[in-house]
């Protein structure tokens, strides 16, 4: 009587490196994208860390009718003393907040600067305070205030700073 043998259950060793090259393939496309993505997040935080600071601003321009020129000026520590896990200084000059990254960012980024502008209705000084980052236009009928020292590739900016 002839027995009849089953083949036994698995991958062939053709198939499974099949699967490890479209493995390989995936990793190579997602890799820079990764990349990418954690770079921009770490630029974020130098606008998160700004927020306390726009109000101190905002405060200093209604109290006095214009922009604090320095960090003194505007009752803010100085810019050595302003940092994050990303950024190693905030200097405030002529309104505008330049955020340099440093600490723990990767070390390309290293002295590259974002910078945050205050933006005013064009001749109503009573009218609201808004900001702009980065290389962002600035709105019809508005005029921003300071020099934008952005240093950062556009690509890695959040989108709202990109023009």
């Amino acid at each position: 009587m002839k027995t009849v043998t089953r083949p036994q259950p698995g991958f062939t060793l053709i198939e499974l490196m099949i699967v490890v090259a479209i493995i390989g393939i995936l990793a190579s496309i997602a890799l820079p994208s990764y990349q990418a993505y954690i770079l921009r997040a770490q630029v974020t935080e130098a606008i998160t860390l700004t927020s306390e600071l726009k109000a101190r601003i905002l405060e200093h321009y209604r109290d006095r009718g214009r922009f604090p020129a320095s960090n003194a000026e505007g009752g803010m520590p100085r810019p050595e003393q302003l940092l994050g896990n990303y950024v190693d200084r905030i200097e405030v000059e002529g309104g505008a907040l330049h955020a340099r990254l440093g600490n723990r960012i990767n070390s390309r980024f290293v002295g590259k600067v974002v910078t945050l502008r205050p933006i005013v209705v064009t001749g109503s000084p009573l009218s609201p305070v808004s900001w702009i980052c980065g290389h962002a236009p600035v709105p019809k009928g508005m005029e921003a205030v300071g020099e934008d020292k952005t240093t950062v590739d556009e690509s890695l900016l959040p989108s709202v700073c990109r023009q």
